[in-house]
């Protein structure tokens, strides 16, 4: 695994990873999941958009690339700033976020709420 790329494994939810971009201070927040309900993979952002041969497409608080056997809820974050508290309670809320998404579209996680209107910090 790279310095630039992290995971965390939730309970109840998707695999949350942050990639570090080459923009200093920028990274992208994602979660991604097989459509069959199979379970969270561990795939780099691009390496699906790659397999996968889609787009990401932007929507309020998160965005979805949806593919033909996975989709992905991702988010862009400034961590100029930020301090690991901050990144670990920002990865842990967009875990909710991201499960509640995948739920909403019919892909299932174990213990994923319907409806989460959270702010991501």
């Amino acid at each position: 695994m790279s310095k630039r790329r992290w995971m965390v494994d939730t309970d109840s939810g998707p695999i949350v990873q942050l990639e570090c971009l080459d923009a200093p201070g920028q990274a992208i927040v994602f979660a991604t999941t097989a459509r069959d309900g199979s379970g969270p993979l561990r795939a780099a952002f691009t390496t699906m958009l790659l397999l996968e041969d889609t787009i990401a497409n932007s929507m309020h608080l998160y965005g979805v690339c949806s593919g033909e056997a996975t989709i992905t809820i991702y988010r862009f974050v400034d961590l100029t700033d930020a301090t690991e508290d901050s990144i670990a309670s920002g990865l842990a809320e967009f875990a909710h976020v991201a499960a509640a998404a995948l739920a909403k579209r019919g892909i299932g996680l174990p213990g994923a709420p319907l409806e989460d209107e959270r702010e991501i910090a």
